[in-house]
């Protein structure tokens, strides 16, 4: 047994290993949020190998355009706080079509608690937000039809103390 394995250590080659296997986009940033590592995963479903993913923009232009600010607030004000990242967004796959993803990273910090790194994922959500949107619409239409049976009734009642009162 090699002696990291014994001590539960885990090195790079397991780290990558794990960071493919995952049904997660795996990401790092530098504490200034430059992109240094992304998985296979990411590779595979945008289509940009790692060379072409790293660094601040790459990110950026892969969202969605109504998204983009949204983001770009939200991230800015992860990495000048500290707090957890936490998003909803769309991302462009290779076949140019867009998917949600549920964005997430934590900060690993030194001992001094700075900073040091952001690990993120990236969890597909597309047919959560798909069920949501269904379930909002079948809830839309059912509130709809319980005013319109309400509107009914009232009438009915109105009419039938009408019939009661001549």
């Amino acid at each position: 047994m090699p002696a990291d394995a014994a001590q539960g250590l885990v090195g790079p080659e397991q780290f990558t290993f794990l960071a493919d296997m995952i049904p997660q986009l795996v990401w790092i940033t530098d504490p200034t949020g430059f992109h240094t590592y992304f998985n296979q995963r990411w590779i595979n479903y945008t289509g940009y190998d790692l060379a072409g993913s790293v660094g601040p923009d790459m990110w950026n232009n892969l969202l969605h355009p109504d998204d983009r600010a949204r983001a770009r607030e939200v991230w800015g004000h992860s990495l000048a706080t500290g707090d957890d990242y936490n998003i909803e967004y769309r991302f462009k796959g290779r076949d140019g079509n867009y998917r949600w993803f549920l964005g997430q990273a934590l900060p690993r910090r030194g001992d001094d608690g700075h900073i040091i790194a952001w690990f993120g994922t990236c969890t597909d959500i597309q047919e959560q937000r798909q069920m949501r949107e269904q379930l909002e619409a079948a809830y839309s239409d059912l509130e709809a039809k319980v005013m319109f049976r309400t509107l009914d009734l009232e009438r009915e009642l109105k009419e039938l103390k009408a019939q009661v009162g001549k």
